[in-house]
């Protein structure tokens, strides 16, 4: 396969460095358990081509399949030498970031199977191919229904990819390597959110304070939150010195407890999507899509994060199983009538803030405005 003389993009991140030749390329296998749709031969993204695949005859709905198959190029640094910097790392390698970010735009599984190289008797590489080892799995739900329902059935059409792939060499380095970061965490949630949903939610949480940090929009009223979430405190503090020492104690005493979620809740606000689509029109059912609904529905799923981080408290397991049905047979996006129980402990309908397969739909909108916000700032910048 003969790679196009094409610019390494900021987001490869001294991942590859062979010295063999000036430019390569690979070919892999992507699987999904989704209808992924293309063009009838293959589609040209920048450095990538996506092809798409028929499903075998013998596939079955719900089973992991070959989709698309996507070949990537690199370009060797030459004799540069590789700078001791760890600023850029993603832990993945290009194929795998390409992957990651093309779950995210699909809003599907995806997975690719690892490429096999090949070498000549001197050790140079002379070309890669898709493995047909193994498949890899999702793990599986124990329920009968979906966790995230109708993932499987809803046709994914890699058009929709060209105009994000094409904008990443135009990006700031960091924020690219921070995009990457961010659509790995929700790509991983996806793959694992039937049979890990607990571990489905601390991802997606994960890939909000990725971007979130990344885009600096920690705007919130720091002293809002303080009488929002410690009212003893702030009550206290407003007679002891009025408001200035509340605002004063919340940018000072407060700021280690208070900014990771303000940040969070910010970029949620500033990056919140449109409601999905079919929805719901039971409207009990619905989650009230105002900046009040869904502040105070995020910030309930950030203390539930962090309580399951530092104090090893799971989230409840209401949230961790197949989304309740609304009165019109769509799935609810939050849990309206309550107690809800498991073994000796009960939660409020209250206490449960809206569905993995809301949550997941929320992270993945709020991600793709914010990537189609830098590439909009990127272009207007070179314009």
């Amino acid at each position: 396969m003969t790679a196009p003389n094409v610019v390494q993009p900021p987001w490869s991140v001294r991942l590859w460095q062979y010295r063999d030749t000036p430019t390569r390329g690979w070919t892999t296998r992507l699987f999904s358990d989704t209808n992924v749709q293309g063009t009838p031969d293959s589609e040209s993204v920048g450095p990538y081509r996506i092809a798409s695949r028929d499903a075998p005859p013998d596939h079955q709905p719900g089973q992991l399949r070959p989709v698309m198959e996507l070949a990537s190029w690199f370009r060797d640094p030459g004799d540069e030498a590789p700078a001791s910097d760890s600023a850029g790392w993603t832990g993945l390698s290009i194929h795998q970031e390409i992957t990651a970010m093309l779950s995210l735009i699909l809003g599907v599984r995806l997975r690719g199977d690892d490429p096999v190289i090949h070498r000549n008797n001197g050790g140079t590489i002379t070309s890669y191919h898709p493995s047909t080892r193994s498949v890899p799995s999702a793990p599986t739900s124990p329920w009968a229904s979906p966790i995230i329902p109708d993932l499987p059935d809803t046709p994914a059409d890699t058009a929709s990819a060209r105009g994000y792939l094409e904008s990443l060499p135009g990006l700031a380095p960091q924020h690219a390597v921070d995009l990457v970061r961010a659509a790995r965490q929700y790509a991983d949630a996806l793959w694992i959110a039937e049979g890990e949903p607990e571990l489905a939610w601390l991802m997606l949480v994960s890939a909000v304070e990725v971007a979130a940090t990344s885009q600096q929009v920690a705007t919130a009223d720091y002293a809002q939150l303080v009488t929002s979430g410690f009212p003893l405190a702030a009550e206290a503090l407003v007679e002891r010195g009025g408001d200035e020492l509340l605002v004063r104690a919340a940018d000072t005493e407060f700021a280690g407890l208070i900014k990771a979620t303000g940040r969070f809740l910010a970029f949620a606000c500033a990056f919140q999507p449109d409601p999905p689509e079919p929805r719901t029109a039971d409207q009990a059912a619905q989650l009230p899509w105002s900046r009040r609904g869904m502040e105070g529905a995020l910030k309930k799923v950030y203390e539930y994060r962090s309580a399951r981080l530092h104090a090893g408290a799971p989230f409840p397991w209401p949230l961790l199983i197949p989304p309740p049905i609304a009165g019109d047979g769509l799935p609810a996006e939050r849990f309206t009538n309550g107690p809800y129980g498991s073994g000796d402990t009960t939660w409020s309908a209250e206490e449960l803030p809206m569905t993995l397969a809301l949550f997941a739909h929320l992270v993945r909108g709020m991600l793709l405005r914010w990537w189609s916000t830098m590439a909009d700032g990127a272009s207007a910048a070179t314009a």
